[in-house]
């Protein structure tokens, strides 16, 4: 050190190295006391900007800064010396810590971090290493040395593992990119390990990018549901999802360690409050999170029909069960009159149109979540009759000759969506509304006093919050007593049908006498604006429950025991030809041919056999090539089990095979990074190409094979095994299919399979050439 430093600071031990320079323990002279210092490397002003942004900070759980100067060409800062270990020392010494330790420790971090937020600073490296605690476990943060102003540009500095998702995006800097840390680190501190894995850096990054984390509960069963939505908000991938601020993550965690939640001073208040909260239990719910997200997602997409087509099957496809049931129903009596099987998901876009598969998928995603659930009695009851509502509500779009019949289907479903919510996420807040049912308090009255705002408007709300469009909103809201007018728009339409399929599932399961009130008052309500009578009611009840009975034997619901299907036992028999035997075998036989359609979709040569006529199917009519292609894909991805695939063609502008469109896991980044370039034969893929060849590599670090990996396979690819198929048409190499999976010698393929995607493959050339002769 030089004489200049020597004469005020006594280097006692070196004490760590940080993000940009080398700390160690000294006695300072001048303040008479031990100090760390750190040495910046040379570099003028870029050296001096975290002394710029680190003096602001004076706070307890901050690391202070006490001098700043300048010695032989360096900048060297002087903070407190912080007698204690880091966060992860004490991870490694201890363990995982309990629940109330992680969230004390945190509390402290969050204070911190909202304070250096407010003062327009962002950490961007928050981690278990960059927490000190001193001798009473009190918290400190410390080495800003990547801090940058808010909104400042980003670059990739920070540690890989704590890495938020927007910073890969090159966004600018933002307070969130802190949450998701503290979230990473609360997370670690509670299992003791990292939220996102990999054997690289870039397999880590494409964990945070793409992949779902597991919630902690998974790895420790004692963590509590409220716990694991504090640390699954603070690790969305978009930042827009999580705590608006440090100051509502430290809130939530207040809460969880037993702080009074504030009093609304308002029914309107309260009502929000309930919404509020209702969403943010949603998101922390271990199996919420990715329905609510698919759901999201499903409703956001937009664009052209191409890319619909491309993104809504994307979203069904990485739910496999989602994928059978669906298709299981798109090939139904329901939709017999369209002809033919229908394997692939693609197609059944196709065939029977983007909305219809998107409204069948977002009422299957809800009816299976909602079922699925060890829950109460009366929330399987109220599960049944919402999905019952909705096939009548589609029964009354058919019967009147509407175009909106198949969107009917989600938004009588749905229009019992604040009920089912309040049944899965307010077990307590439902039990104290039966309570003062049973003491004769009128049921939405109780609801209200109970909630701070009605079934509807909770409905509304998560609907609105899931991106659904204002007719389906619009359908959910209740309808004013008494008759009716002639609905004048679509919208009106809509809501009627919803309304009138709601009120109308209510005559299952009454009496003689209340079932002939009630179907009096719906023919005063509904006759005359919807041309319905008498025989119209019965029969659609009796048609319904004939659609329900054999949707239920599709999707495999177990419905054992059921007092609504009882009664819906009685009114079947009592309007249907055969009675309740008739009822009997109609269960019997949907059950029994579920479980031989979930048998064959077991087997791959199934699944692929099935593709294969499928295309042939499409080929010898009108179709578009991406259309078809996708298919194919899709039949593959299924048919093998691959983890990710590709479909790639000749870039038209560059000399390189690019990637186009695919299925599987962090698909869209793939696509991007997948780029064969043309030319010298190097590279395996390269290989596959210029021969022609279809080459399996089982094992991409083999040292026979691991020199013949191009360099942006293992960036973009998180697997070790994989599969090409080269297109080449009149000798000329055009593109090629691909297939993953992530360990490697697990893909197996057996000459049968193997023969079936070869088959598939001169499907899709006999597209293309169909389509280039002008077909």
């Amino acid at each position: 050190m030089a004489a200049s430093l020597q004469k005020r600071f006594e280097i006692i031990r070196t004490l760590g190295q940080g993000a940009q320079g080398k700390v160690y323990l000294a006695q300072d002279a001048r303040l008479g006391r031990q100090v760390a210092l750190k040495a910046l490397p040379s570099g003028g002003t870029a050296a001096m900007d975290e002394a710029r942004l680190a003096s602001r900070l004076q706070h307890p759980n901050i690391v202070t800064l006490f001098d700043v100067f300048e010695a032989q060409g360096q900048t060297w800062l002087v903070f407190e010396y912080v007698e204690g270990e880091t966060a992860a020392a004490l991870l490694k010494r201890e363990g995982p810590l309990s629940p109330v330790r992680a969230a004390e420790l945190l509390t402290g971090v969050l204070e911190g971090l909202a304070y250096a937020h407010a003062q327009g600073v962002v950490h961007r490296d928050i981690k278990p290493q960059n927490l000190m605690l001193d001798r009473t476990g009190w918290p400190r943060i410390m080495d800003f040395g990547i801090a940058l102003p808010r909104g400042a540009a980003a670059d990739l500095s920070g540690s890989a593992r704590y890495m938020a998702p927007e910073t890969l995006r090159n966004l600018p800097v933002e307070t969130q990119v802190d949450l998701f840390g503290a979230g990473m680190t609360l997370y670690e501190l509670l299992t003791g390990q990292t939220a996102a894995d990999g054997e690289s850096v870039m397999a880590i990054l494409h964990h945070i990018a793409h992949r779902a984390f597991a919630p902690p509960s998974r790895l420790r069963p004692d963590i509590d549901e409220k716990l694991d939505h504090l640390v699954m908000v603070a690790l969305f991938k978009d930042p827009r999802e999580r705590y608006a601020d440090a100051g509502a993550m430290l809130d939530a965690l207040r809460a969880w360690q037993g702080a009074d939640p504030p009093v609304a001073d308002d029914a309107e208040a309260s009502g929000r409050a309930t919404l509020e909260f209702l969403l943010r239990r949603m998101r922390h719910t271990a199996d919420f999170p990715a329905l609510s997200q698919a759901i999201s997602a499903i409703n956001k997409i937009s664009g052209d029909d191409t890319e619909r087509l491309q993104v809504l099957s994307e979203v069904i496809l990485k739910d496999f069960s989602l994928t059978n049931k669906l298709l299981r129903i798109v090939n139904s009596a329901s939709y017999s009159q369209f002809g033919g099987t229908i394997s692939t998901v693609s197609r059944a876009i196709v065939i029977l149109g983007f909305d219809a598969i998107r409204n069948l998928a977002i009422t299957l995603l809800l009816f299976e979540h909602m079922h699925n659930r060890a829950q109460a009695v009366s929330l399987r009851e109220s599960v049944l009759r919402a999905f019952f509502s909705g096939l009548l509500c589609r029964g009354v779009g058919k019967r009147i000759g509407t175009r909106d019949a198949e969107e009917a289907l989600i938004c009588g479903m749905f229009h019992h969506l604040g009920k089912l919510l309040t049944l899965y996420y307010f077990h307590e807040e439902s039990v104290e509304i039966a309570k003062r049912v049973e003491g004769g308090m009128a049921h939405d009255a109780a609801v209200r006093q109970v909630l701070g705002l009605d079934y509807s408007e909770l409905g509304i709300g998560v609907a609105q919050h899931w991106s659904f469009p204002e007719r389906i909103v619009n359908s959910m809201r209740p309808l004013p007593p008494g008759a009716l007018r002639e609905p004048q728009t679509n919208l009106e339409r809509l809501r009627q049908y919803t309304n009138l399929g709601a009120e109308m599932q209510q005559l299952v399961g009454c009496g003689a006498k209340e079932a002939g009130r009630l179907r009096a008052a719906l023919l005063d309500r509904y006759g005359r604006p919807l041309g319905i009578v008498s025989r119209d009611i019965d029969e659609l009840l009796s048609e319904t429950a004939d659609q329900f009975i054999a949707y239920l034997g599709v999707i495999g619901v177990d419905h054992g025991g059921s007092e609504f299907m009882r009664q819906l036992r009685r009114v079947y028999g009592g309007h249907a030809a055969g009675g309740g035997d008739a009822f009997e075998d109609t269960l019997e036989r949907a059950t029994l041919e579920t479980a031989v359609e979930a048998g064959e979709q077991a087997q791959p040569t199934a699944v692929l056999s099935a593709g294969v006529q499928d295309i042939t199917n499409t080929l010898v009519g009108e179709f578009k090539l991406n259309d078809l292609l996708r298919m194919i894909l899709e039949t593959m991805y299924r048919g093998i089990g691959f983890e990710r695939v590709v479909f790639a063609t000749r870039d038209p502008k560059r000399s390189v095979i690019q990637g186009r469109f695919g299925f599987g896991e962090g698909i869209a980044g793939m696509v991007d990074g997948f780029q064969i370039e043309v030319g010298p034969v190097v590279d395996v893929f390269q290989v596959a190409l210029a021969r022609n060849a279809d080459i399996l590599i089982e094992d991409i670090h083999a040292e026979s094979i691991r020199d013949r990996i191009p360099a942006w396979y293992p960036r973009w690819v998180p697997a070790c095994t994989f599969i090409v198929f080269p297109l080449k048409l009149d000798q000329r190499v055009i593109g090629c299919f691909y297939g993953d999976m992530r360990e490697a010698g697990s893909l197996k393929i057996a000459n049968n399979e193997l023969n079936l995607l070869k088959t598939l493959r001169n499907q899709a050339l006999l597209a293309i050439r169909t389509k280039q002769a002008g077909g």
